[in-house]
């Protein structure tokens, strides 16, 4: 599902205004490592979490069997979590049972403190979370002391509305001044664990993070200096007797190797390790897949794909989508990696054009990661050469991919719901991993679910999490979803996903247009030893992708048969 860019750190570059002046103006951002230490970055501070940090258990005077009591508490509400993740194949039963875990799991805490100890762990709890603790909405609800602090400090509902307006905001504001900029060379190799580990290390980095984290303090403060303004004098002087003596929130680290944590950080933030499992959830391309084609269906010509890389993506071709290049190479496409935006000259060197997984910014969890991967520039410049004749293979998944990708979708009449999907009735192995048979009807009548001949025909495919899809009027639903399916985002209720599709295909002027709404499906990876992907046995997935292909480059239907 997800891409590694090949692209080298300039170690020593990270501040040089010389530097930064030569950058056109016009030019995407660098990829940002996000400082998100407390007190530099509103977060939000789960008792569970701040009663096991050291510095915490010090402030609050934890004796050793109160220490014991915590350890324990927390582990038998682990494995509760543990257990439920294998019983309920719900996302949304799994997202309501571990709210209520929480909630119980903060009580048996606060059991085990004194009344002084419960005090200070709500200052030092507020501290952290700084103007977070006034956005009531959200994830960030969970993490807040209860009652809510607009009920404690009795705001009123003009006052919710703006606190909560400048507190988002502000945390946009403090996030901006937070982010540490990797300058790249984009034409260089791909960094390496050891050349990130290098640019950490570096003077230049420390100085810089040094740097912002003064900036992000100094934002927090103003963000917190600008609700405060909202209060009255009453308020004002409650507030400021909840928050408490002040905290250092430098303190309130899990981790005691800063470098370590920052490998970590930048490596996920710029997606290294696509091959090794170290990002992306342990997500890493299947090695022992067989990638052969006994059949190749180009042996003279050789269409030409060029499979995008220069936006954010979380699959490329040399990454966890190896071992779907590598299939398409040896049916004979010559694939192109490309880390050049798109524009008409660019286009114009590939007949397929393939876009896996784009984001908005460098890493799945960073900040920007939804906004569009694309310009407008971009867009235009994709819609003409594929109505002009291109062939493109837009993949994008679950959130956040589904935003990233929208823009683009949108302007090729494609409608994403940019969440995750889930049947319980056509699944196997959790409600979001969707199977698509010829018995249960789920397969659409197309070129490429019929293949070329019978053993090149589609019976059986399954999707592992993704979002639906609605394709314009004169699309062909290739995997198309049950009128029991149900499309969940991260903050709307779920709705009916009947009559859309995880997969369409159609023609576009003169080119054609597949989009999927799923990555998995089209790789080889493993998770541990989880197979998910072509690699999954008794699955035409690895079919499924050839046909596609076929469809796209004009094998299947030739462009003069097209309906």
């Amino acid at each position: 599902m997800r891409i590694l860019i090949a692209i080298t750190l300039v170690v020593g570059s990270v501040v040089a205004p010389a530097v930064r002046a030569q950058t056109p103006p016009d030019a995407p951002p660098p990829p940002s490592y996000q400082l998100t230490d407390f007190g530099v970055m509103p977060r939000p501070a789960f008792r569970q979490v701040l009663l096991a940090l050291p510095a915490v258990q010090e402030e609050l005077k934890l004796t050793d069997s109160q220490k014991k009591e915590v350890e324990t508490t927390v582990n038998q509400h682990l494995m509760k979590m543990q257990n439920a993740r294998h019983e309920l194949t719900s996302r949304r039963k799994l997202m309501e049972f571990r709210e209520a875990l929480m909630k119980e799991l903060e009580a048996a805490l606060r059991e085990n403190l004194e009344p002084r100890q419960r005090k200070r762990l709500d200052q030092i709890q507020l501290q952290a979370q700084g103007p977070l603790a006034f956005n009531g909405a959200g994830s960030a609800q969970m993490a807040l002391v209860d009652p809510e602090l607009a009920k404690r400090l009795k705001l009123t509902d003009d006052q919710i509305r703006r606190t909560q307006t400048i507190a988002e905001e502000g945390t946009r504001e403090i996030e901006k001044a937070a982010a540490v900029p990797i300058l790249i060379d984009s034409k260089a190799s791909a960094p390496t664990r050891e050349s990130v580990r290098r640019f950490v290390e570096s003077p230049e980095f420390k100085t810089a993070k040094r740097a912002t984290r003064e900036a992000a303090r100094n934002a927090w403060t103003n963000v917190v200096r600008r609700i405060e303004d909202v209060l009255t004098d009453p308020q004002r002087t409650a507030y400021h007797e909840m928050v408490g003596a002040p905290f250092d929130l430098s303190k309130l680290r899990s981790e005691e190797d800063a470098t370590a944590e920052d490998v970590e950080i930048v490596v996920s933030s710029l997606n290294v390790g696509g091959d090794d499992g170290n990002s992306g959830g342990g997500q890493r391309a299947d090695p022992d897949f067989d990638t052969k084609v006994a059949r190749p269906a180009y042996t003279s010509k050789h269409p030409r794909v060029l499979f995008d890389e220069a936006h954010n993506n979380f699959h490329t071709a040399g990454g966890r989508y190896k071992p779907f290049a590598e299939v398409v190479a040896n049916d004979g496409y010559k694939i192109t990696p490309s880390k050049d935006k798109f524009t008409a000259e660019r286009l114009s060197t590939g007949d397929v054009l393939i876009i896996a997984n784009a984001l908005g910014a460098a890493g799945m969890g960073r900040p920007g990661a939804s906004d569009s991967a694309f310009t407008k520039a971009e867009i235009d410049a994709v819609h003409d050469w594929v109505q002009a004749g291109g062939s493109l293979l837009l993949i994008t998944d679950h959130a956040p991919f589904g935003s990233a990708a929208e823009s683009l979708a949108k302007r090729l009449g494609v409608d994403m719901s940019k969440g995750f999907t889930s049947d319980p009735e056509n699944s196997e192995g959790g409600e979001t991993s969707l199977v698509f048979t010829r018995k249960n009807n789920l397969l659409g009548d197309h070129p490429i679910t019929r293949g070329r001949d019978d053993s090149e025909r589609i019976n059986r495919v399954q999707t592992f999490t993704g979002q639906s899809l609605k394709g314009p009027v004169e699309s062909v639903a290739i995997l198309k979803l049950a009128d029991t399916a149900v499309d969940e985002g991260a903050d709307e209720k779920p709705k009916s996903a009947a009559g859309r599709a995880q997969g369409v295909a159609f023609t576009f002027g003169k080119g054609r247009v597949v989009v999927l709404g799923e990555a998995a499906e089209m790789s080889a990876q493993l998770i541990g030893n989880e197979r998910f992907g072509m690699n999954v046995k008794g699955l035409d997935n690895r079919q499924l992708a050839l046909n596609i292909m076929h469809w796209l480059s004009g094998l299947l239907e030739p462009r003069g048969d097209a309906k």
